[in-house]
Order: structure tokens, then sequence, then C-alpha cells
């Protein structure tokens, strides 16, 4: 399954394409930084993928893409 987020907001710089995933990274005054480092790690734990594209100025797209099965769950008896 893949899924698009677009907005038309301030865009991402160049300089900051390379944290944005990171926990406690933000640059709004009084942000978090935890909404795209919960995301990311969401979407690796369910072994998909995440990317993005930005135009500063112009917006940004976020691409997620899941895999339609999800692995099937270990049986009790499995997991003694």
């Amino acid at each position: 399954m893949k899924v698009e987020v677009e907005d038309t907001g301030l865009g991402i710089e160049p300089s900051e394409t390379d944290r944005i995933f990171n926990p406690s990274y933000t640059t709004r005054s009084g942000g978090t930084g935890l909404g795209l480092a919960q995301a990311h790690k969401k979407v690796q734990d369910k072994r998909g993928g995440q990317s993005f594209t930005s135009a500063p100025g112009r917006g940004t797209t976020f691409t997620i893409v899941l895999p339609l099965v999800a692995e099937p769950p270990v049986a009790a008896e499995d997991s003694r």
C-alpha cells in the first residue's frame, strides 16, 4: 500500500533533510520533534519504507509504502 501526503508549506531546507527523522529535532518553537521520528519508527516496524521530496518555499511530499500482508503472529507455543 502506498500513501502520499503533500503540503504547500515552507518545505524542508536541504541542510535539514538528514535530521528530520531524528527524535527531538524540530524547527518549530515549542515543538517536540517527535512526530516524524515516531511515524518513521512505526513504518520501519511494519517493514515499510518512507521517503520525501521537498522544495523550499513550495512544500513537501511524504511517501509511505507498507506491505499489504503482515507477517503472521507468533503462536504462543512457538515463543516458549
